[in-house]
């Protein structure tokens, strides 16, 4: 049996069920501001563990998968990691990685189709 997709799924989704569950921004307490708003601060170690999962999955996925091609292949890692890294920043509230994100995915996909059409794969 094939051990890196089942691994791969559990990976990926522990990952983005860990960035949902528990966001990696932080209110800092005891802390206020002239204009009202709670100050935060992002968890580092705790971000670089739920893309570390996700992204760790997700190549486990894409390396189980056989692709035709190594663009494909580099295509759909980019596809994956993207709209992971977006969801998990989307529930933190991170925009900057939100953006990286959707950037990165919206990449992945013109990789991958480049390597269907420079391939000749259907």
């Amino acid at each position: 049996m094939n051990w890196k997709k089942p691994m791969g799924w559990v990976l990926y989704l522990l990952g983005i069920v860990l960035g949902i569950a528990k966001p990696s921004v932080e209110r800092l307490a005891c802390m206020t501001i002239p204009s009202g708003k709670v100050p935060t601060r992002v968890n580092v170690s705790l971000l670089t563990g739920e893309l570390g999962l996700m992204m760790l999955g997700s190549l486990l996925l894409g390396l189980s998968h056989g692709f035709k091609n190594t663009h494909r292949l580099n295509g759909w890692l980019a596809v994956s990691s993207g709209l992971g890294t977006a969801i998990i920043a989307g529930y933190a509230g991170i925009e900057g990685l939100l953006l990286f994100g959707v950037v990165l995915a919206t990449l992945g996909l013109v990789v991958y189709n480049l390597g269907r059409v420079a391939y000749g794969d259907s």
